[in-house]
């Protein structure tokens, strides 16, 4: 694994053929064999700038619009940067609305998954979406390599959850759409949701997601009936 991890580093490049026997080696999925052909072609890392991320102000335009689909964005250390009132009542309604605005920081999604015994429940396959932003981390510390928020979470997490650590150890990769999400909400039952990441041209470090429903399943009247309610609120 330490081979592995020089090239994560940048710290070596290998030829398509060599890095395709390390993955087969490795038994890595496709999207751990691509990012890691992409490392090794020694891509200039990316310099953060100073500060806390701010949501980009044409996302912050757009999330007031969506009302029937949840949706958020999270910044390259997975900071939530910004959420719509749905997508707040179905992941985070034990925290204020406005604390990703109030608090830049404050609301971490990797840090929720790990430690907030309130959050965490509420994922059927709690295992797989832990697994997805580890991957999700990993993949902006190979971009932003002296990134201190990065940093920062990844050092915290590892020396409070074995959970984290023994995710993290396991040098996943992602950076495509999870698929389903299954949740169990306190107060809405079951919730089944499908995510859409997408990234824009103004800033492709922000990751908007959206959790749509299937049409005309009952997760999706759920969510009609969320939303008219916090309309009415």
């Amino acid at each position: 694994m330490s081979y592995y991890t020089r090239i994560e580093q940048g710290a070596v490049t290998a030829s398509p053929t060599v890095l395709d026997a390390i993955a087969n080696a490795l038994s890595l999925d496709e999207e751990d064999r691509a990012q890691m052909h992409r490392l090794s072609r020694a891509e200039s890392p990316k310099h953060a700038a100073d500060g806390p991320e701010a949501l980009a102000e044409n996302l912050q335009h757009l999330l007031r619009t969506i009302w029937e689909t949840p949706v958020g964005v999270l910044g390259r250390s997975m900071n939530v940067l910004g959420w719509n009132y749905l997508a707040h009542a179905v992941f985070a309604d034990h925290l204020p609305f406005d604390a990703p605005w109030a608090d830049p920081g404050a609301v971490n999604w990797a840090r929720q998954l790990f430690l907030d015994v309130a959050h965490r429940p509420r994922f059927v396959d709690w295992e797989t979406m832990a697994l997805d932003i580890v991957g999700r981390l990993r993949a902006s510390q190979a971009h932003y390599p002296d990134d201190p928020q990065i940093r920062g979470v990844v050092t915290d997490l590892l020396a409070v959850s074995a959970d984290f650590a023994r995710l993290w150890d396991a040098h996943p990769v992602r950076e495509q759409s999870l698929g389903i999400v299954q949740l169990d909400h306190p107060r809405f039952g079951l919730l089944q949701l499908r995510d859409t990441v997408l990234r824009t041209a103004e800033d492709d470090d922000q990751l908007l997601i959206l959790f749509h429903a299937e049409p005309g399943s009952e997760t999706e009247q759920k969510l009609h009936a969320i939303s008219r309610s916090l309309v009415r609120g």
